[in-house]
């Protein structure tokens, strides 16, 4: 009874084992998602027809439904097991500003661990420089009591697509976290090395060892696939900053009685209004301070975490064209990350 080019949204395990039996891969895929600690809301199942001729046009027919806008997608197995078409979902998601986790177990995570193969799906993709796409590999652990550990890059996503950003702290990474459901790999230093190469930027779910203490499950090495060298929170929390800034900006100018004027005063509602978004993201732990060498004038200063460098007055030069198209003065805003400390460098003086 599930039509085609429909959905249907799912609030739990028990809602989705009504449509889909326990040994389907969608409900694998989809139950490693609402199984997950911490916990999302809601999964929408797409219907796919046979006669798509490709990803691109159901996630194009997806994202004209009455869906219109996600940011997570997940696929079975069988997706993620042809490159040609990991790359063709990855390609979509790239221009279409939403993330991609591609999973990959069996011979495709053999390959990935390799130091010796430059072919593999991970390589592929760093090459390729998606921002918006990261590569997950992890095989099914022998006794382990799911079957599920194929997707384990799936029950990574909800420590990000759970996160409050109007929160205290509340912006995370992905190394470190652990996997509800998930079975850690005892994994080689040589498929370790493989993966943390700058050619793969492949993440995994291990065992570490700490010489006499085990710590049995950690997510590491949790980069995108981008050509500018971000890691996957670097990518999700400026989507998310970006997202409510565009938010933000929009209502001032649509519920503003009787208009936003284009003077100084309407573009100062603008600025103040960014101003309290960049101090948001402050509070949850995306921007943060430090000293920075200013690009205008090459002076060493200070910051918050933003600089907004747009002045009210700034509205009085702009040009008629873009008077008459009722623009504000465009905003300058420079941002600068929190971070995290995932590295610890110890210099030990003994006496």
């Amino acid at each position: 009874g599930f039509s085609v080019d429909t959905f249907r949204e799912y609030t739990s395990v028990s809602d989705l084992a009504v449509d889909f039996s326990s040994t389907t891969e969608t409900y694998k895929a989809a139950a490693t998602w609402l199984g997950a600690i911490p916990t999302p809301p809601s999964i929408k199942v797409w219907g796919r027809a046979n006669a798509d001729a490709n990803w691109t046009a159901t996630l194009n027919k997806a994202r004209n439904s009455t869906i219109k806008w996600w940011f997570w997608s997940f696929f079975t197995i069988a997706e993620y097991s042809v490159a040609a078409t990991v790359i063709e979902i990855a390609t979509w998601h790239n221009q279409n500003g939403s993330y991609f986790i591609n999973c990959q177990t069996g011979a495709a995570a053999d390959a990935i661990r390799d130091p010796g193969t430059t072919t593999d799906i991970a390589s592929t993709l760093t090459t390729a420089g998606y921002r918006y796409a990261s590569t997950f590999a992890h095989k099914t652990v022998a006794g382990a009591p799911l079957s599920t550990d194929a997707y384990a890059g799936i029950a990574l996503a909800p420590w990000f697509a759970t996160v409050d950003y109007s929160g205290t702290n509340t912006a995370t990474i992905a190394d470190f976290k652990k996997l509800s459901g998930v079975s850690a790999e005892d994994l080689t230093g040589t498929a370790i090395a493989a993966m943390r190469q700058d050619d793969k930027k492949c993440q995994y779910y291990t065992t570490i060892d700490l010489q006499g203490s085990t710590d049995n499950g950690r997510v590491r090495n949790g980069w995108s696939h981008s050509s500018f060298g971000e890691w996957m929170d670097d990518v999700i929390n400026l989507a998310a900053f970006e997202n409510t800034l565009q938010v933000t900006l929009y209502d001032a100018v649509a519920n503003a009685e009787p208009k936003l004027p284009q003077t100084p005063a309407g573009q100062a509602v603008l600025i103040k209004l960014a101003k309290s978004v960049c101090e948001q993201y402050i509070e949850n732990g995306y921007l943060g301070p430090r000293d920075y060498i200013d690009p205008d004038d090459g002076k060493s200063k200070f910051t918050r975490g933003y600089e907004i460098l747009t002045k009210a007055e700034d509205i009085l030069d702009i040009s008629t064209p873009n008077r008459d198209a009722r623009k504000s003065a465009p905003l300058r805003i420079r941002i600068f990350r929190d971070g995290a400390i995932q590295v610890v460098d110890i210099n030990l003086g003994v006496f």
